[in-house]
């Protein structure tokens, strides 16, 4: 089976990583030559506010471009199962991740966002608060997604020389998230009326009510994070964050801007025909009658009916005509190529922060409300982002009573689950329903998805039909990724050190990280 670009596949991959050798320092100098990276030529040493403002475009969009995505959509969006691969070059789905995918995303998180924040941070530090606070902030947002990953990576020394650059433990990390964000919260409400990006902010136009809400609604998502290996500490951010005041209107969804110059990086690559839907959403949208499948998905090109993938097929078995891309649904026309200059790419719904209070509203949490209303409050809120309008929908989906649908696919698959839309009275049944929704509502940011899910077990997976990767059978969920070759090669002792930081575990792609105890 072939995309678009199967005749130059070959020498798409060698132009490619021929670039990422050719960049500025090759991955492991993320890590060891930040110095150098962050240092301008003619050595000008301080920064004004002009420089500093032109340079933030560059972390949001160096974090979330095209090939990023590629790299994400084909590993966390399919461990995560938003999506399922119809490539028979992709062993990614059988679970077996070449290190180049991993090296395009830790040199879009290092190099292109983490980079330049330092260089914005440092040079704001003294006197601009509100530029510091957002860079701070965003810096969190793209090192949650790089610690989340890997587990262990480096993190608190960032931009300082020397030839060993020590990778620091995820706790160690967290802890430092929470208080960057509490920081950077504060020097946001001390200063709410001074200038901060303005234009140069691609999110919020520099509005700082929406930057402190943005980050107390990150801060609940890493508190939420931690419940199950420091639930005492998690309670504590949570109700902070809460406190504090995070998302609660559809003004508050964080997108990013996006023009010709600067597209949107999930539709730029939907068009490869390299995923389809995944059979976790037909068998939860066509169970639940849920209106959501025509925004996220589009009819097969064959019948116009909505059809799925499993993850984890052989070549063989992709090459089905059952699986053919034309046979199956890919994403919304939203979310194709002909409108990635003009549909904003997705870094925060405000739906995630009701699915995050509702769910510590379950374990007794002060959230600001019922988990059952928080939880209803949720899906409206997702509805309402897809721009499904009507009451009479909206209540009626909430309501329902109907479970998930066995799929009538080459693979016989049975419903993902048993759950309906309607709150339970049973705790564990309220969390599966709050985790599902909120998979749903997450849609499409596969990094969070594929957190999320490592940590509740929600929702429910499918096993993969094959899995290729020893270490992770194919009712397993992969855990993470491995450290990069280029970091044994470059950074070894530090890599050493990084190791037991693990745990029992070492490093492998089964290792659960420190906040994943499901």
């Amino acid at each position: 089976m072939k995309h678009k670009y199967s005749g130059n596949y070959a020498s798409f991959k060698t132009l490619f990583f021929a670039y990422l050798v050719g960049s500025i320092v090759f991955l492991s100098g993320c890590t060891k030559n930040f110095e150098e990276i962050n240092t301008d030529p003619t050595r000008l040493s301080v920064l004004d506010p002009l420089d500093v403002r032109s340079m933030f475009p560059g972390t949001l969009v160096g974090s979330l471009v095209g090939t990023n995505y590629w790299a994400s959509s084909l590993t966390a969006g399919l461990f995560a199962q938003q999506f399922a691969s119809t490539q028979n070059n992709h062993s990614f789905q059988r679970y077996l991740v070449p290190n180049s995918m991993g090296s395009t995303l830790y040199r879009a998180w290092y190099l292109n966002a983490i980079a330049p924040l330092e260089n914005i941070i440092k040079s704001t530090q003294e006197n601009e608060p509100t530029l510091n606070a957002v860079a701070r902030i965003w810096k969190v947002f793209v090192m949650h997604r790089l610690t989340d990953t890997w587990g262990p990576v480096p993190y608190s020394q960032i931009g300082e020389s020397g030839r060993v650059v020590e990778f620091d433990s995820q706790k160690d990390i967290y802890y430092g998230f929470f208080s960057e964000l509490e920081e950077a919260v504060v020097l946001l409400r001390n200063n709410i009326n001074k200038l901060s990006f303005g234009d140069k902010d691609l999110i919020y136009k520099g509005d700082n009510e929406k930057w402190i809400r943005f980050a107390n609604t990150l801060r609940l998502r890493l508190a939420l994070r931690i419940s199950k290996v420091e639930p005492v500490k998690a309670k504590e951010e949570a109700e902070k964050s809460v406190a504090g005041g995070v998302m609660v209107e559809p003004e508050d969804n964080a997108f990013r801007e996006v023009s010709p110059n600067l597209p949107n990086g999930m539709n730029y690559q939907t068009g490869w025909n390299e995923q389809r839907m995944s059979s976790n959403f037909e068998s939860l949208f066509v169970g639940w009658n849920d209106p959501r499948m025509s925004k996220y998905f589009s009819p097969a090109l064959s019948d116009g009916r909505y059809r799925s993938v499993r993850c984890g097929m052989t070549p063989a078995q992709q090459n089905l005509p059952d699986n053919h891309y034309n046979n199956t649904s890919n994403v919304s026309f939203k979310l194709q190529p002909d409108n990635m200059n003009t549909t904003p790419q997705t870094i925060l719904y405000t739906a995630e922060a009701y699915f995050l209070r509702a769910e510590g509203a379950v374990y007794g949490w002060n959230m600001g409300g019922t988990a059952k209303d928080l939880y209803e409050e949720g899906i409206e809120m997702s509805m309402r982002t897809w721009e499904i309008t009507d009451q009479v929908v909206i209540n009626n989906y909430i309501n329902g009573t109907t479970l998930p649908v066995a799929l009538n696919d080459y693979f016989d698959t049975p419903a993902l689950t048993d759950i309906p839309v309607r709150f339970s009275n049973d705790i564990e049944e309220q969390l599966e329903q709050i985790g599902t929704q909120k998979w749903i509502a997450l849609f499409p940011e596969p990094h969070e998805a594929w957190a999320e899910m490592r940590r509740s077990g929600y929702p429910k997976m499918y096993p993969l039909i094959n899995s290729d990767n020893a270490d992770v059978p194919r009712n397993k969920m992969i855990r993470r990724l491995l450290f990069l070759t280029q970091e044994y090669t470059e950074n070894p002792v530090a890599v050493a050190n990084a190791i037991p930081l693990l745990g029992a575990g070492g490093d492998k792609e089964s290792t659960p990280l420190w906040w994943d105890k499901n």
